[in-house]
């Protein structure tokens, strides 16, 4: 026999490990069943699913909160960039003059809508085809692009509309000087993963083709749907097939089905939760998971003190009720105000700080705060 060859295993009788088999079947899928009884958080591979979707407008036929939904800033943080009062508004960036000095400017065609960036004698062009937010803090156009594997890029534009400023400016984490290459003077390409995780916060639900996104596929905004799931069968059903995912969850797991879009602590670097950053405002989960109030209470969440189903404008979210429901007077770990105020508690404990762009975001990080003074 060749001694550089293993000799063969020897054969052994499986009968012998059937009962063993048995149990571990037995185990595995008794602990299948306990992963998905619970139902896992909405995903943003949710949006990828094929089936199972009901009309959007169904859920107003039965569910009167639908109606209100329609005009919260989740159902309306996406829309196609040709919807007329979103051209209006693009083309008011020829009356910024950092855009105009760019070369950059925009071009309405029976083709589509186009930035163009003219430099050396040269244009530079992309088409627009989304935008992004809602327009309550900004909007913040895209264009999609297929890359040379034909999988579907994003590329974000240069300048976003800031609604407090009533005017452009240059869009979040874009850098304060052009860089020379094609899409410089245009804005920031976004990688295909990136660009997904775009489209799996702002859409309902996508289609791809081998990495292609199949653009008339996009459902726009975070409807009904994007958080409870595909409800073909609960509308078909007529209420009999319910959801549940939402029941008997934990309080982390509530704040982490927000901050799947709105960014969990872990995917904040450490060095940067610190009371004396603002930027981490505009990240309002990971604030909150550090504040006395979070971690003391079993029971504080987002949907405390906002109604997801109703827009802002419509719920005193910024109210004292909130507070008063634990700060009662009534328990000696929940004390009142030193200060002895006993209203208005945001002004002091959650105000609306400045970062380095032009929003003002509430700071859910809720303490006693020493730096007042500095804080707008």
């Amino acid at each position: 026999m060749n001694a550089d060859v293993p000799p063969p295993m020897p054969k052994r009788d499986v009968r012998s490990y059937w009962p063993a088999l048995v149990v571990f079947s037995c185990v595995l899928a008794a602990g299948l069943w306990r992963g998905t009884a619970s139902s896992p958080p909405p995903s943003r591979d949710r949006s990828l699913q094929v089936h199972g979707w009901a009309d959007e407008q169904s859920c107003s036929d039965c569910h009167e909160q639908a109606l209100e939904f329609s005009e919260t800033g989740h159902a309306r943080t996406l829309h196609r960039a040709e919807e007329p009062e979103l051209v209006g508004l693009l083309k008011q960036l020829a009356d910024e003059p950092a855009a105009r000095e760019s070369g950059v400017r925009i071009d309405e065609s029976e083709h589509g809508l186009f930035a163009v960036h003219h430099v050396d004698g040269v244009d530079r062009r992309v088409q627009l085809d989304w935008c992004f937010g809602s327009g309550h803090h900004a909007r913040t156009w895209g264009g999609v692009l297929d890359d040379s594997w034909g999988t579907s890029d994003l590329l974000e534009f240069r300048w976003t509309w800031y609604s407090a400023l009533e005017r452009f400016g240059v869009t979040p984490g874009q850098p304060a000087d052009i860089d020379p290459s094609y899409f410089g003077g245009l804005g920031l390409l976004f990688d295909h993963p990136k660009a997904r995780r775009c489209f799996g916060c702002h859409a309902t639900r996508y289609q791809l083709d081998n990495g292609h996104l199949i653009q008339d596929s996009v459902v726009p905004g975070v409807t009904c749907q994007r958080c409870h799931g595909p409800r073909a069968t609960h509308v078909a059903s007529e209420g009999e097939h319910s959801d549940f995912s939402w029941r008997g969850i934990s309080q982390l797991e509530s704040v982490h089905r927000c901050a799947e879009c709105h960014r969990r602590a872990e995917e904040q670097k450490p060095e940067d939760i610190r009371e004396d950053n603002p930027e981490i405002s505009r990240f309002q989960p990971v604030g909150l998971l550090q504040s006395p109030c979070f971690q003391r209470s079993p029971e504080l969440t987002c949907i405390t003190c906002h109604d997801p189903h109703r827009p802002m404008s419509a719920q005193d979210s910024r109210g004292d009720w909130q507070c008063i429901q634990c700060h009662d007077g009534a328990h000696a770990d929940r004390p009142l105000c030193g200060a002895g105020e006993s209203s208005d508690c945001l002004r002091c404990h959650m105000p609306k700080v400045e970062s380095s762009i032009p929003i003002r975001f509430t700071d859910h990080w809720i303490r006693i705060r020493d730096d007042l003074g500095k804080t707008p």
